[in-house]
């Protein structure tokens, strides 16, 4: 006999009730992974451990509910015939902002949960306490479920792994942006805003069109007229037809040998002479790749030729010869090594001869990949069966090519475009030129001997420190990494470290140059190796004083920035310039890295101008510390000793636009700099010191305007006096309306109509 629906069945009211009661079983809260490992569960969704340990789904247990409980509910529905087991979800999960990593295997959010797993069927026209509560919490968690899903909408659009974030998907800016460019940490663009009060004066004439505002109009349009007439049309019918007379040509491409060639080596010098001499007997027969790989060789030593680089003209012909050489089909006959040569030397002749040097990090992308086309960053070991002389050019033209790019990288503020995980090359061997022949030997590792001066030298020298060079520049442009001060001062420590043993390798050096037979190692060597390690301290500690000036917590960066660019004011020579030559006419190579510095741009440019601001800055803040501290009875005498670098710097921005450069912004910043120390200097009010950066501004630029009439008239460029506007182009009605855009990019390329907002 059945029993009625809802009632107890017979045996089960035949129990005597002394029988014990069974022990309660409490609900599990751990996760079903946690319980098997037998570990600690934070209860979370996912928890803990099961994101340490890369569970890729943390699951709970439903609760159970007993039997006696069970009971009750089953009993008002008299639709069912047995009571099953009974389970609800066990709890409210806690989402946080790992739950992309179990998203896949949870159920779509409009799924009830109530379909997922076996429970008490509903009673029509009846809701229980206990059933409205499941209800509400079925409701809560398919909206908690739903939130989970939206959050973790924006991880998923992300092309990266985000496994070592911890769950942080934003990092502060590293950079400037300006136009519809950005400009990283290492960026020199990021050095004026340390001038506030400076820039807002400059700015503020510029937006009253007022004071110097017509001047840096007028220069500016000078200024483009003067490169346009530089920018001589070339065509693919007459490459290699602009080549000097053979006695100038020869002292550019002993120019270029003496300095650039042993400082990054590109050229394997005894195959270049022959190939130059042969070219001179029959110029008509001569191979174009090798005149055009002889023409950028020769711009590089125009750029060092004289003071005011009167061959600047025919030099940026060469320069643009050679990019239109490149592309001409078939591109793929320029995969070479002589391609990959002059890809090379173009980088280097765009930042001597400033055409495009702002987009190096663009160009040095290019090498990059056409020479992992080639095969180059495969140690040759690896690859087929070589000569010396093939498999050493193939390892020095990889170590140039990852040195150009670090040097992209710092110039442009942005990372490196390959990491050492890609390439397996070792270092090239130790040896001179003549020592690499191309017939089979394979008595390398005996000819090699690392402690002798040898044609490689230098640049292995350089290499050394590349491996802190490149950690240091990856640090810095990071889009995803925090501002670690603590790191900062550890990379900064190593740099230390390696600037102190380059020092006593540079003395080792110039030791063994005085015992050697024939000049190798000379002082453009030694100070280009220089000027390329300690440029590597201005983005490690410049934010920090841009960020807070007067934080005591960073005085160590203050310190060793200020340190670090006096060392490279002295190595760029800007207040003792010289100018001395041979019988011949070759200059020395002390002379020939201070005309440099002076004709150059690129990183011959950005790295003593970081140096500047940098001082500048550090001026500016001993004169406030001057002006607060009202109870010293002596003021220190650092100032006193800053103020002739900087003084030193104007002048160097006035020679760098009689030689030719165009942009009058550095001449400007720096004189107006130094009025605005001497202003906190004697106590001026701010309105004071304002109207004294104004005249400042408009005297500077009257002196930009007299530098670029003088480039002009050498260039044959002519002036309408009456109006001081060019008289080979035609000035827009609406000439006022440009903006001279302090901000806006290295040189006078734009139209302006973009301008800096405060």
């Amino acid at each position: 006999m059945t029993s009625a629906p809802g009632s107890a069945p017979d045996f089960e009211r035949q129990q005597p009730t002394a029988t014990p009661s069974k022990k309660r079983r409490r609900p599990a809260l751990s996760c079903e992974q946690c319980r098997q490992r037998k570990i600690r569960c934070d209860r979370n969704l996912p928890c803990k451990s099961c994101i340490k340990l890369k569970i890729q789904s943390c699951t709970y247990v439903a609760t159970h509910i007993p039997k006696s409980r069970a009971r009750g509910i089953v009993s008002q529905c008299h639709d069912v015939g047995s009571a099953g087991p009974v389970l609800v979800p066990g709890r409210s999960a806690t989402v946080g902002d790992h739950a992309g990593s179990w998203m896949a295997d949870s159920p779509p959010s409009g799924t009830p949960l109530r379909h997922l797993a076996p429970g008490p069927a509903a009673c029509p026209g009846m809701e229980s306490p206990t059933e409205h509560a499941l209800t509400a919490r079925i409701q809560e968690l398919e909206r908690k479920l739903e939130d989970a899903h939206q959050g973790t909408s924006l991880p998923k659009d992300k092309l990266l792994d985000d496994s070592n974030n911890s769950g942080e998907w934003s990092a502060p800016m590293k950079g400037t942006n300006a136009k519809i460019r950005f400009f990283g940490q290492s960026h020199w663009m990021n050095g004026p805003d340390m001038f506030p009060d400076v820039l807002s004066t400059l700015i503020n004439a510029e937006a009253k069109r007022i004071g110097p505002y017509r001047n840096f109009i007028k220069c500016k349009t000078l200024a483009r007229t003067i490169k346009e007439h530089r920018a001589d049309p070339v065509s693919s019918t007459t490459l290699g037809e602009t080549v000097p007379a053979k006695a100038l040509a020869d002292q550019l491409v002993d120019a270029y040998f003496c300095n650039f060639e042993g400082a990054i080596r590109i050229l394997h010098v005894p195959t270049f002479r022959a190939e130059y001499e042969r070219y001179w007997l029959n110029p008509a027969t001569a191979n174009v790749a090798f005149v055009i790989q002889m023409q950028l060789c020769m711009a590089l030593g125009a750029s060092v030729h004289d003071d005011v680089f009167s061959l600047r003209a025919t030099a940026v012909k060469w320069v643009c010869e050679a990019q239109l050489w490149l592309i001409l089909p078939p591109e793929k006959s320029r995969m070479t090594i002589v391609g990959i040569q002059i890809l090379c030397l173009l980088s280097i002749c765009k930042a001597a001869c400033a055409v495009g040097q702002d987009l190096g990090w663009v160009t040095s992308g290019c090498i990059v990949r056409r020479a992992i086309c080639m095969g180059l960053h495969r140690d040759p070991s690896q690859l087929a069966k070589m000569t010396v002389y093939r498999a050493e050019m193939r390892r020095r033209l990889w170590a140039t090519i990852l040195e150009l790019n670090l040097q992209a990288s710092f110039d442009a503020g942005n990372p490196p475009l390959i990491s050492p995980k890609h390439y397996d090359v070792l270092l090239p061997a130790n040896l001179n030129d003549d020592q690499l022949t191309d017939e089979a030997d394979h008595r390398t590792a005996a000819i090699d001997k690392s402690d002798e001066l040898t044609d490689m030298s230098a640049q292995l020298l350089l290499l050394r420190s590349h491996p802190l060079r490149r950690e240091i520049i990856r640090h810095v442009t990071e889009s995803r990494g925090k501002n670690s001060y603590p790191e900062t001062l550890r990379l900064s420590s190593e740099l230390t470290k390696a600037c102190h043993s380059m020092t006593k390798d540079l003395v080792i050096l110039t030791e063994a140059q005085k015992r050697a037979p024939r000049a190798i190692a000379n002082q453009f060597h030694c100070r280009f190796i220089q000027l390329m390690v300690y440029r590597c301290f201005a983005p490690l500690h410049q934010p920090m004083l841009r960020l807070a000036p007067n934080d005591p917590t960073v005085y160590y960066s203050r310190k060793v920035l200020l340190d670090s660019s006096l060392e490279i004011i002295e190595i760029c020579n800007l207040s003792r310039p010289r100018s001395t030559a041979d019988a011949r006419g070759l200059i020395d190579t002390a002379t020939a890295f201070d005309r440099l510095i002076v004709t150059g741009s690129g990183f011959f440019r950005v790295v003593p101008l970081q140096a500047i601001l940098s001082i500048g800055m550090e001026f500016v803040h001993i004169k406030e510390e001057e002006e607060r501290d009202l109870l010293a009875t002596m003021r220190p005498k650092a100032s006193n000793e800053l103020r002739p670098i900087i003084e030193a710097s104007i002048d160097w921005a006035g020679r760098r636009i009689r030689a030719g450069e165009t942009t009058i912004k550095i001449y400007c910043l720096t004189s107006a700099g130094l009025v605005l120390a001497d202003g906190i200097d004697k106590g001026l009010s701010s309105e004071q010191i304002q109207q004294s950066v104004f005249e400042s501004g408009e005297e500077s630029s009257i002196q930009c305007w007299e530098y670029l009439k003088e480039v002009a008239d050498r260039d044959g460029v002519k002036i309408n006096e009456d109006d001081g506007s060019p008289a080979k182009v035609e000035v827009p009605a609406d000439t006022m309306d440009f903006t001279f855009d302090w901000f806006g990019g290295f040189g006078w390329d734009a139209v302006g109509e973009w301008s800096f907002e405060v």
